[in-house]
């Protein structure tokens, strides 16, 4: 049985990628603040780490601070994680003329986890995907299964 992790899986995304994953079968563990994985802690990003060695798929979602560029450097280094899928944003690709404070540090996080990815990806060691979703409506279930269906996952 093939294994996946996700983070943020308690909300939106995560959660669309954590249901969409179980539907095709693998067995998925989740992790969230809610369920008192705070991943912006180095210590429980360790635990996290060591608990998902030797998965499949590690879906990246989570976003506080840049904990998704840290967690993406830290699996890239530990080769223990087949394949690695982080949630980006179409904002990187297409930088709207935001002035607010709080979208401004949003873009500057995706852009540090788009720039890691474009570094990490010279590594042969982990299959990286960085995808950039557009703003989804509720139901994020039908874009979820695009991106498995595209990658064959």
């Amino acid at each position: 049985m093939k294994r996946a992790a996700v983070t943020g899986h308690t909300q939106r995304l995560g959660k669309a990628f954590y249901q969409a994953l179980e539907q095709r079968g693998y067995q998925v563990i989740g992790f969230s603040q809610s369920t008192g994985h705070d991943i912006r802690d180095f210590s429980v990003v360790s635990k996290i780490i060591e608990l998902t060695q030797g998965f499949d798929l590690f879906v990246n979602s989570a976003k506080p601070d840049f904990a998704q560029t840290q967690i993406l450097y830290r699996l890239a280094r530990s080769q223990s994680i087949r394949t690695v899928l982080s949630i980006g944003s179409a904002a990187v690709i297409n930088p709207p003329p935001w002035t607010d404070t709080h979208l401004l540090e949003y873009l500057t996080q995706k852009i540090a986890l788009d720039h890691a990815h474009r570094v990490l990806s010279c590594t042969d060691r982990t299959r990286l995907i960085l995808v950039h979703p557009r703003h989804l409506d509720d139901d994020c279930l039908p874009y979820v299964r695009e991106v498995l269906d595209s990658f064959n996952l």
